[in-house]
């Protein structure tokens, strides 16, 4: 978005959908939340609480809402029917939005605005206080400035549980110590997302690590593989809660190979 902002002028809109059901909703020329689009899909709701009993207990029904019975500032797990092409199948897709607010006063829109916030898997969960998904992550660590060249999270348990970020860091960027760079990704996080802010000020918890990758760590990850027959996909590990053995291949491989390449004589 920033590039674009600076090579056309404006930012672009946006746009929420997916292979299943197209365009589901979409930003308006006021660049306040999307408006979803009801004709392409039959919409459902599940509320955020009932999804994760859901996930709990594969054998519970969940109840669904409509777009008129949902309530501002609440998550739900969506669910569609398509209308358009296809089979017609009642579909949970999995993913968790946000309702902003029922409608856009300013352009007179009576329908939901809302924003995407991540897969319903893809959150860290943090001493049941707030749920942090890839999309708060990643615009914390876009708000600190620091050039990186990829990062990922996932929850730890140290005696109590703690959000910790793995982080490669650009050239530029390298001299940062992780304490520093913690501690502006924690100011990022708690003006981002009010449940965080709240694990400081009223539990006194400051939840955050930060472990700074050795260089190469991601390129040397893509290689591998590359080299194992991995489609392009699946060259870059995932954000949240990526595998153990995952991790231990971005901290320890990725330095063995560096060391390697820095220790190496060329003839």
């Amino acid at each position: 978005r920033e590039k674009i902002k600076q090579m056309w002028g404006r930012y672009p809109l946006n746009v929420y959908g997916g292979t299943e059901g197209l365009i589901m909703a979409t930003q308006t020329w006021d660049y306040q939340g999307m408006t979803f689009i009801p004709h392409l899909n039959f919409l459902e709701f599940i509320p955020e609480e009932e999804s994760l009993k859901s996930k709990a207990d594969p054998s519970y029904q969940p109840k669904t809402l409509l777009l008129n019975e949902l309530s501002a500032g609440e998550n739900y797990e969506l669910v569609i029917t398509s209308f358009h092409g296809g089979p017609f199948l009642r579909y949970r897709l999995g993913q968790l939005v946000k309702i902003l607010s029922m409608q856009n006063e300013k352009l007179n829109i009576n329908i939901p605005q809302m924003s995407f916030i991540s897969r319903i898997d893809d959150q860290i969960d943090i001493a049941g206080f707030t749920r942090l998904g890839e999309k708060v992550i990643w615009q914390a660590i876009e708000n600190t400035r620091v050039e990186y060249e990829d990062w990922v999270a996932c929850k730890e348990t140290r005696g109590r549980p703690i959000l910790h970020l793995y982080v490669e860091l650009k050239n530029g960027s390298r001299n940062i110590r992780p304490e520093v760079f913690a501690s502006m990704i924690h100011q990022e996080l708690k003006k981002l997302d009010q449940p965080y802010d709240d694990l400081e000020n009223l539990a006194g918890i400051h939840p955050l690590r930060v472990t700074l990758l050795p260089e190469g760590a991601f390129s040397t990850y893509s290689l591998r593989q590359r080299s194992s027959g991995v489609g392009i996909a699946h060259r870059r590990p995932i954000h949240i809660n990526p595998p153990p053995e995952t991790i231990s291949f971005l901290v320890n491989t990725a330095a063995i190979v560096k060391a390697r390449k820095e220790n190496s004589v060329e003839v």
